[in-house]
């Protein structure tokens, strides 16, 4: 302590003060420690029982770690620096005595201020100084200065620190775990453990994910390690009523009603008290399937993709296929429902190497998303095995003119199709077996290197279009023509055919097209014979309408007021529509004369009088539909009129029928011109007829000339199988020819009925009385009974008669032609000259068509070939 250099304080002062100010640091660091531990502790425990109470808040732990921290930093630091920085002087000790003791302190405040420096020189007298510090020491020397402490309450302080130790260690005894989680929980408040409870659950997650719009079963199970298990626990969603629930089997059941939106809970039980959040998800189900499929090695295809429809997934017998199953949203785990896991790739599951069989597979699942939730129900991807069925093919084109001349084009069209890929696609052709025929109309021999040779039924195909695996559709035209096919007139099957790459598959053909390859005289007979049935039905169009006329005039008889009555009205509406219908029916009769009048203009041997007939009756149709039948018709219609006076409807009535007559009258005027033309096609068509019997009969007697040799003195039975054959075959083509002349006999007695021309009487009377239809008959039984020599000469015989009846009609013909259409000038709009040149242009232009459709046709070929060629 110091003091004045010359005069010191007594000593036994200063140990006085000395003392003092040791037990004054004493008691106030005691005060410090224990309210600095007061502080810890009561932190602590206030900590601790509010964990018991209920979840503290993070800002209440931050606010009583706070206390206990500034407790230490505020305590300690503050108490020792007022109570021992500042109490460090025996001047500032005196005057803290003097706050209890005025007179004591003011006392030894002066003693000591004699004794310092700053006041010690004032007196002059050592002595004084020391005999006034020698009677303070004195009247000090008796007292106990540390009763001047101020307020000790170190004892008090000490002993609630001691209770309060103490109940803590009790409560750290009592629940160790309790008090070491409040530990924890105090020291780390930026960051605390989970709080302690007596009553434990297993752990939550904070937030459930639960079925969209299903009520959930949630299980709070309680810890093994549990202080207390409470029999009752209690929740709570949101706003709602506070609900109760029982412990069972140590499991408390929470009912989650059906939600649509998220919400949450708050359970509590004991002391316990979870809250998680709610969160209400859709399922994870089936979006998509598909699959990678490996095809057999057959298709020589590259790997495809098929996609699911209808819940079906479809690929070839022996496949590989790789299931590609997509949920709604991504999975966490899937596996079979034998519980064998499956790949999982996000939102996906795969299953590799399906081996597809003949018999389909189910491929079940389950699976379970990244929240856990699983599917409603077993996911199920049936996979169907397709089996590779015959491709399908068909042929289209032609069906104007199956029957056609051996020249004539027909562009036909082939189609093909196929559920995995198409090899190739073509037509193919087959011809009846006949003989080669050359028409002479003079009459003239058969050519010697030609008559005779039966030409085979032609078989022949045509590739049209080459496929390759990838492709399930191919389209191809073909341009059928008989002569550049080398066919000669007969009845030709014509059929599409395709192929795909099945093993051991073979060729799939259409249906077939029969085209009849006509000679000309065949073709002139059946433009005849079409002529015929549109005259036919012409004819009774005009007795409709005679019917008509009748009706008519019956209702021009009635009188007025009659006329006006319902019924007349009936029938004259009736009128109005049937005379609609004729117009009808005649304008496809018109379409149909005018398709066969083009038809016709193909046939050289259709004799050209005839030809323009035919152009005159068509000419003297066209008009009528669209004039005289269409004022008829309007006029029937006017008549029944309701706003009409009686004498408008019978003036209506009167135009009607005498335009309806007019147009009866027109159609009768080319029935005759129509019927005039089918004479005379038909007249035409017996030269053509005859020739080309005798032509067949010429070729029947070279084909077995080419025999002779071979057969000569030899039975059929004694025959080589394929010379029988041979024979036969002959044999039934005498036997077709014996039938064309039993349908020139019964056609010329036709003929020769409906015209007074004698000619064709004589030559019906000259075939009769000759039999040669009886002759023929002989003939096929010679042949096959091998009767060769008899045969040829009787069959030359024949060829020669034939020749002869054509000649006599041809020569007729000729001689009542004449002047060759210099009469009737005055009644025809072209002379026959000009109209043979009229038809000489028009083949001129179908024959340019053909042309320009074979120029395409090559062209296409050509084409393919480049595109082919490296």
């Amino acid at each position: 302590m110091p003091t004045s250099p010359t005069v010191k304080l007594p000593v036994q002062l200063v140990r006085q003060l000395q003392a003092f100010r040791r037990r004054l640091r004493t008691v106030k660091i005691l005060e410090a420690i224990c309210l600095a531990g007061l502080a810890v502790i009561l932190s602590y425990v206030f900590l601790y029982v509010s964990d018991r109470v209920w979840e503290t808040p993070p800002t209440l732990g931050w606010i009583l770690f706070i206390c206990a921290l500034a407790g230490l930093l505020t305590f300690i630091p503050w108490w020792s620096f007022r109570w021992v920085w500042q109490r460090r002087t025996a001047a500032q000790l005196a005057r803290l005595i003097g706050k209890k003791d005025a007179a004591l302190g003011d006392r030894l405040l002066g003693v000591i201020e004699l004794d310092s420096e700053k006041y010690g020189h004032q007196y002059s007298s050592a002595k004084l100084k020391e005999a006034a510090m020698e009677q303070v020491a004195r009247e000090v020397a008796g007292q106990d200065l540390t009763v001047n402490i101020p307020r000790p309450r170190h004892r008090m302080l000490f002993l609630l620190l001691s209770i309060l130790v103490l109940c803590t260690g009790a409560l750290c005894i009592v629940s160790p775990e309790a008090a070491e989680n409040a530990l924890h929980r105090w020291l780390q408040p930026f960051n605390p453990p989970e709080r302690y409870t007596f009553t434990q659950l297993d752990p939550s997650p904070d937030t459930l994910v639960i079925p969209l719009g299903e009520s959930h079963v949630y299980e709070l199970r309680l810890a093994d390690s549990t202080k207390s298990r409470p029999e009752t626990g209690h929740y709570v969603f949101g706003n709602r009523v506070r609900q109760q629930t029982t412990l069972a089997d140590g499991v408390y059941k929470v009912l989650i009603p059906p939600l649509q939106q998220a919400d949450r809970l708050e359970f509590s039980a004991g002391d316990v008290v979870r809250r998680m959040r709610i969160v209400p998800k859709a399922r994870p189900s089936l979006l998509s399937a598909a699959a990678t499929v490996a095809y057999p090695e057959y298709m020589d295809r590259p790997d495809g993709r098929e996609p699911m429809r209808a819940g079906v997934i479809s690929a070839p017998e022996g496949s590989t296929l790789t299931l590609e199953v997509t949920a709604s949203q991504p999975l966490a785990f899937a596996a079979t429902p034998q519980g064998k896991p499956l790949r999982v790739d996000g939102s996906k599951v795969i299953i590799p190497s399906i081996l597809l069989g003949k018999d389909p597979q189910e491929m079940e699942l389950t699976w379970t998303d990244r929240d856990g939730l699983a599917a409603a129900q077993t996911v199920k991807v049936r996979l169907e095995p397709v089996e590779d069925k015959q491709p399908s093919v068909y042929l289209r084109g032609g069906e104007n003119d199956r029957h056609v001349l051996e020249d004539t084009s027909i562009e036909l069209e082939v189609e093909a199709a196929d559920d995995f890929g198409l090899r190739e696609l073509g037509v193919e052709w087959q011809g009846e077996k006949s003989f080669y025929e050359e028409e002479n109309l003079d009459g003239g021999a058969a050519d010697p290197e030609k008559a005779g040779k039966p030409v085979p039924g032609l078989h022949g195909e045509k590739v049209l279009e080459t496929g390759d695996p990838t492709r399930t559709g191919l389209k191809g035209t073909f341009l059928f023509q008989a002569r550049a096919l080398k066919l000669s007139p007969q009845r030709v099957v014509v059929r599409g055919f395709t192929q795909d790459y099945k093993p051991g598959g073979k060729r799939v053909y259409s249906e077939p097209m029969v085209i009849i390859v006509l000679s000309k005289s065949e073709h002139a007979q059946m433009i005849r014979n079409e002529l015929e049935r549109i005259v036919s039905e012409l004819e009774g169009m005009i007795r409709r309408m005679d019917a008509m006329t009748d009706e008519a005039k019956r209702l021009k008889t009635l009188e007025e007021k009659d006329l006006r009555n319902t019924e007349a009205q009936q029938r004259l509406h009736a009128l109005a529509d049937e005379e609609q219908a004729n117009r009808r029916e005649l304008n496809e009769l018109i379409n149909r004369s005018e398709t066969l009048f083009k038809e016709a203009s193909r046939n050289t041997q259709i004799d050209p009088s005839g030809m323009k007939e035919f152009m005159k009756g068509i000419s003297m149709l066209k008009p009528v539909p669209d004039s005289t039948m269409k004022n008829a018709q309007k006029k029937f219609r006017d008549s029944a009129a309701e706003n009409n006076t009686p004498q408008e409807s019978r003036q209506s009535l009167s135009g009607g029928e005498s335009d309806h007559s007019a147009a009866t009258q027109a159609l009768k005027d080319a029935m005759n011109q129509l019927s005039k033309s089918a004479q005379d096609m038909e007249a035409s068509t017996f030269v053509a007829r005859l020739i080309q019997a005798a032509y067949k009969e010429d070729s029947i007697a070279s084909s077995l000339a080419s025999q002779l040799n071979t057969i000569v003195g030899m039975t059929m039975e004694e025959l080589d199988p394929s010379t029988r054959r041979e024979m036969e075959t002959i044999a039934t083509l005498q036997n077709a020819s014996t039938q064309d002349i039993g349908w020139i006999l019964e056609d010329l007695n036709y003929y020769k009925s409906r015209t007074e021309e004698r000619i064709y009487s004589d030559l019906y009377n000259q075939m009769n009385a000759f039999s040669l239809r009886e002759k023929l008959d002989l003939v096929h039984g010679n042949i096959l009974n091998s009767i060769t020599a008899q045969s040829i000469d009787e069959s030359r015989l024949y060829a020669s008669t034939l020749r002869h009846w054509a000649k006599l009609i041809d020569d007729y013909k000729k001689s009542r032609g004449g002047g060759g259409g210099g009469g009737g000038g005055d009644q025809e709009s072209i002379s026959d000259a000009d109209f043979e040149f009229m038809l000489k242009i028009i083949r001129m232009i179908q024959q340019e068509q053909d042309i320009r459709m074979r120029t395409r046709a090559a062209e296409k070929e050509h084409r393919k070939l480049n595109a082919k060629t490296p």
